[in-house]
């Protein structure tokens, strides 16, 4: 191995005039888009934060428009809730206007059939009334006897107070007179002709009432004028 000689040599290679420019052009080239791109190279944190602001702006806007619908919705559940009532309180109203209609029906319905109930019966009572004064109409008895319908009234000019007209008719098994209706009124005012007569009403100081001879408390078919009769 000592003996041996170690020779060293540099090898070259000759480059085409083909290939030399365009490596030249290649290298040329490639350096100032390095430099281009560490020149707009933009860092992550600057864009980090740019997104951040963006979506807090759109967060921030998406909650007042929520808001705003909110307000919107309520203001519209506002109406619609007073627009309810106004329909209730308007439904209410009628109601009782319906309600008080059909009582003011109901009163003049019992009215108008009270009043021809009544009527009915008054025709009827003097249909009766009429029909037995046919009978006796005008028919004089005795004396001063005077006959309207199933009644016989006694008419007398002595001059008694009223305790004694009421003995008096007793004694004969009479009674003093008592009027039941305005149709017997009118017939014996007819027959009186401007005269007075006792009838058998008087004022009962116990109990401050006017009275019949036969305790039945006065219609209210008079005029009464208080006297000393007694």
């Amino acid at each position: 191995m000592s003996n041996q000689e170690v020779t060293y040599s540099t090898l070259r290679f000759l480059q085409s005039p083909s290939e030399s420019p365009s490596r030249l052009r290649s290298d040329s080239t490639q350096s100032p888009r390095k430099a281009v791109d560490k020149e707009f190279s933009v860092p992550w944190n600057f864009i980090a934060v740019t997104l951040g602001i963006f979506c807090l702006l759109l967060l921030t806007t998406v909650i007042v428009l929520c808001v705003q619908e909110k307000h919107h919705q309520q203001e519209i559940l506002r109406n619609i809730s007073k627009e309810y009532d106004n329909m209730k309180n308007d439904y209410y109203l009628k109601e009782q206007v319906w309600i008080n209609k059909s009582l003011e029906y109901d009163y003049l319905k019992n009215k108008t059939l009270h009043l021809e109930s009544n009527h009915e019966n008054k025709c009827r009572k003097k249909i009766k009334i009429y029909s037995e004064f046919l009978q006796n109409k005008g028919l004089i008895c005795e004396g001063q006897w005077s006959c309207y319908g199933v009644k016989c009234y006694y008419f007398t000019k002595n001059k008694e107070k009223w305790e004694g007209c009421k003995k008096t008719c007793q004694d004969n098994g009479l009674s003093l007179l008592k009027i039941n209706d305005k149709d017997e009124q009118a017939f014996l005012k007819e027959q009186t002709c401007k005269n007075n007569y006792w009838i058998g009403l008087s004022y009962d100081e116990c109990e401050r009432k006017w009275k019949w001879v036969d305790s039945d408390t006065s219609s209210g078919m008079f005029k009464i004028v208080p006297r000393d009769f007694y």
